[in-house]
């Protein structure tokens, strides 16, 4: 007789291509392989990545038709608890703030029958400032919550402060599938992508455009720094127009940086912008945890990062990476110049930060602690194991 498959019920944002998505198609269909029957129950239909979702084994509810707050809300809620009644599934785990909500308001629904809610903030909740009442309601939801789940030191700590219950929180990193060593051939054929001369000094930061991501300290570094840089240069942005695309085009034409910046649009997935590039970047004022960074140091890039949030559990400082302050143009370019004019250099510390993400930000590991969590909730105990603040 087969072994039943445990089923839980995912609450989580449309599938578009960001660091969640991307973190919820390397994980999900891995754990569908460790024997998990997972449904799905997106805030929206649509999205580059709900396609690959499904192929990975993950069954998707979504409402019917798009819809604002607080109706997508509720229409979630409602299609969460129909999941959970339909799969009796004893683990509902939420992604992202709404989703969270959604979920807790499922839970209420359900009653006595409300399954162990896991909540995985990705993010540090700058949000909060401006979103008083989603503030107020997260703060509810927290004591409703089985464990609240941070993707690095800083959000966990941030989750315990907030719920008063650091007992209840746990800390698993993001994990990242390992392709190994950029070869010359990927090299090259990466470079032909996005039309990069082959002898360039190729910077690349893989980030949607949020003002929060910095491109406008990256842009006014560079602007700084432009005619110090071996020559040429090319600066590759990939990234989904979050609000700021139209802003970042104008400071690039009034900067005159137009024949250096390459910007491919969304970019879904492959490693493709990091085997094209010598130094990866990422100007973020916030971060809870950046896959983009461990993606670029598996690819074998030296990093120059914010010292914010997650991006300080990625690095060791000086040995795998570069640290800058936020809003810190003048320094981020006295990074990249540093860099630059050190090929040796760049060489040395791109093997160690591939060496750090093979050993502590592969998927395996991470797929691992998600089951633990899962199958530890399964079978009633009470929150995360010990210790895993300390992972």
């Amino acid at each position: 007789m087969a072994e039943a498959r445990p089923p839980i019920v995912i609450a989580g944002p449309p599938m578009r291509t960001g660091g969640t998505e991307q973190h919820m198609l390397h994980v999900l269909p891995a754990l569908v392989q460790r024997g998990f029957d997972i449904t799905a129950v997106l805030l929206e239909r649509g999205g580059a990545l709900e396609e690959p979702l499904c192929a990975g084994g993950v069954r998707i509810l979504t409402p019917t038709a798009p819809l604002r707050r607080p109706l997508r809300t509720l229409a979630q809620a409602w299609l969460i608890r129909r999941a959970v009644r339909e799969t009796d599934a004893q683990v509902l785990h939420a992604y992202l703030s709404e989703p969270y909500l959604a979920a807790t308001l499922a839970g209420v629904l359900l009653g006595r029958e409300r399954p162990a809610l896991v909540y995985g903030r990705r993010s540090l909740a700058f949000y909060k400032a401006t979103q008083k009442l989603g503030a107020y309601a997260e703060t509810w939801a927290h004591t409703r919550a089985a464990v609240l789940l941070g993707n690095s030191t800083s959000v966990a700590a941030e989750l315990s402060a907030e719920s008063g219950h650091p007992e209840r929180v746990a800390l698993i990193h993001n994990g990242i599938p390992l392709e190994g060593a950029v070869s010359a051939a990927e090299r090259a054929a990466a470079r032909a992508t996005f039309g990069l001369p082959a002898e360039a000094l190729v910077l690349t930061m893989v980030a949607n455009f949020h003002s929060y991501k910095g491109h406008a300290d990256l842009l006014a570094a560079l602007d700084a720094m432009q005619h110090r840089l071996p020559q040429p240069w090319r600066l590759l942005l990939p990234g989904r127009d979050g609000g700021v695309l139209g802003d970042v085009r104008a400071q690039i034409t009034a900067l005159g940086l137009g024949g250096n910046i390459v910007l491919p649009g969304e970019w879904p997935g492959s490693r493709a912008p990091y085997a094209a590039a010598d130094i990866g970047l990422l100007a973020s004022h916030t971060e809870g945890f950046s896959n983009s960074v461990i993606e670029g140091m598996a690819a074998g890039l030296p990093m120059v990062i914010t010292a914010v949030g997650g991006n300080l559990d990625a690095l060791e400082k000086g040995i795998s990476g570069l640290f800058v302050p936020a809003h810190a143009p003048g320094e981020l370019a006295a990074a990249i110049l540093h860099l630059a004019a050190d090929a040796p250099l760049r060489a040395r510390i791109g093997a160690a930060a591939c060496a750090r993400a093979t050993a502590r930000f592969a998927l395996g590991a991470c797929v691992d602690q998600y089951e633990a969590l899962w199958r530890g909730l399964i079978t009633r105990r009470s929150g995360p194991p010990a210790g895993w603040l300390s992972a």
